[in-house]
């Protein structure tokens, strides 16, 4: 009976031109979520993780400060537990949002830039999961709905004998699997994103005849002392 736990990465670089990497303080993080399970789960039997550099990155520093001895050679890879493409995304906006760099300058100009990024990115993920406009996208919501679930029943199925997996991947696959389990709202997926703290952790348990979540967005690795660890991005 595996317990799944589903790490989001640590802090990315948002706004750069390579969002696909680690901050040092995303660094930081899973170094310290390393050291909390290093007293919690001592080893983990199986580990997975998306094709992503943050996620393998994430992987790399929280296993090494639990002391694993397990290397990249040893993990199990599937793009299944990759992100959306946000840039994507934003782009079928407007020709003005085709890069980070324009997003930037746009976003900069604006009277208050935090609120008119926050709609922007709000507007473009509700047009993107209304399915109306589908044949504009790299990838389709259902599609990336299905992908994240079929990666899920892949480690269920494939390794129902190991005791404890890791699975180093993103807010929005985590966010996808506890819809789906916890039977929440469709329309309320992005919100339940939003809450989702930088290797964070749910836990997932697979006993053959079901699969459900324990736990949700467990960061207590960063309260107290620790909590200018605290980020979601």
């Amino acid at each position: 009976m595996p317990s799944i736990y589903l790490i989001r990465h640590g802090q990315a670089s948002f706004g750069q031109q390579n969002y696909d990497a680690l901050s040092e303080l995303g660094v930081q993080q899973a170094v310290k979520l390393g050291d909390s399970f290093r007293n919690r789960v001592d080893q983990f039997d199986q580990v997975c993780l998306g094709s992503m550099f943050r996620h393998q990155q994430t992987a790399e520093s929280c296993l090494k400060s639990m002391q694993m001895q397990s290397g990249p050679t040893d993990w199990n890879k599937d793009p299944g537990w990759n992100e959306y493409d946000h840039q994507d995304i934003l782009a079928q906006m407007g020709p003005q949002f085709a890069t980070a760099d324009s997003i930037q300058r746009y976003v900069a100009s604006q009277e208050n830039p935090k609120a008119v990024f926050e709609k922007l990115f709000n507007d473009a993920i509700n047009r993107w999961m209304s399915g109306e406009n589908d044949s504009d996208y790299v990838e389709t919501w259902s599609h990336y709905q299905s992908r994240i679930k079929q990666a899920l029943n892949h480690v269920c199925e494939t390794f129902s004998q190991a005791k404890n997996i890791a699975v180093f991947t993103s807010g929005g696959p985590i966010s996808v699997i506890a819809q789906h389990l916890l039977g929440v709202p469709a329309e309320k997926i992005m919100q339940m994103n939003w809450t989702l703290v930088n290797c964070g952790v749910t836990k997932v348990i697979s006993t053959g005849r079901r699969t459900f979540v324990s736990s949700m967005n467990e960061h207590p690795h960063f309260e107290g002392e620790h909590k200018h660890l605290v980020t979601y991005k």
